[in-house]
């Protein structure tokens, strides 16, 4: 059996052995080309199960109210604790510098094409938010948790119309953030003397990765503990990470909140949440 290596151009090894000694080698040097390329994630295609029970939200069907302008989606844009198809695992904490330093600067648009004509959200419309969420909640068998980057995005006539109607007609939508990765580590699960710091990372992270089997039996990933977000996040019909969904609810959501994890972060004026706001989430109606 031999094993193939996306981040060695795809070279193939006799053994993990092997693979893991040219990784070691080169590990400095992918490092370098992993932080100074602006690349896309995995989109993400889940939904929160619990919030749309509690609201009542059927699959395939909604609450039967329609999506307005002046309404809110909150889009997943990216999760955490997921070993993607890059061979990256988000950790939880990535975010939280580059939220905190972008709010009120990146847009929502389509396609990760930033033209006008594809902006679902302006800056002004966009209010980035972190929350913690098990996986149960969102309807995946995995145990542990997630930390969700949402964007709180108002629907206006500005909208990308063909985005627009997508979210308010409930249609399968995935999400996908524009990003440069700041700090990531090398991950290699083997004890010997010569991948001594390796395996401390692999170690470290393998018990929270959702799917720590693929993990395993890869033998290796990149931890990446700190992003910068570029510009934008998007709605996309597929990408590289498949866990961010579409919630949808025309009820009031009283289960995301701004992020926890940036210290003196505001709760949103209740004056922006009166009734005449509905508030929707996005959601994948195809998984249960």
């Amino acid at each position: 059996m031999k094993f193939t290596c996306k981040d060695l151009k795809g070279q193939s090894f006799e053994n993990k052995e092997l693979m893991f000694a040219a990784l070691k080698a080169s590990k400095e040097e992918i490092k370098a080309l992993k932080k100074s390329a602006i690349k896309f994630s995995d989109a993400v295609d889940y939904f929160v199960k619990s919030i749309l029970e509690d609201t009542g939200v059927e699959k395939g069907g909604g609450s039967g109210a329609k999506l307005t302008y002046g309404d809110y989606v909150y889009p997943i844009i990216n999760t955490t604790n997921y070993l993607d198809s890059h061979g990256d695992v988000h950790i939880p904490g990535i975010w939280d510098k580059s939220v905190e330093a972008q709010q009120g600067k990146t847009y929502l648009i389509i396609n990760h094409d930033l033209s006008l004509g594809n902006v679902i959200g302006y800056p002004k419309d966009v209010e980035m938010m972190l929350k913690s969420l098990p996986w149960s909640q969102l309807g995946q068998g995995y145990e542990g948790e997630t930390q969700a980057l949402i964007f709180k995005t108002k629907m206006t006539e500005k909208a990308n119309q063909s985005a627009y109607m997508a979210y308010r007609d409930g249609e399968d939508i995935q999400h996908s953030i524009r990003m440069q990765y700041v700090k990531i580590e090398l991950a290699i699960d083997d004890a010997s003397d010569n991948y001594k710091d390796e395996k401390a990372v692999f170690d470290k992270y393998i018990s929270q990765i959702a799917n720590k089997g693929k993990a395993i039996e890869q033998g290796y990933f990149w931890a990446v503990t700190e992003a910068k977000i570029y510009k934008e996040g998007s709605a996309v019909l597929f990408g590289s990470n498949d866990a961010t969904p579409t919630l949808y609810s025309l009820e009031e959501n009283k289960d995301i909140q701004p992020p926890t994890s940036i210290e003196n972060k505001a709760e949103p004026p209740t004056s922006t949440q009166n009734d005449g706001e509905r508030e929707s989430l996005l959601f994948n109606p195809n998984i249960i």
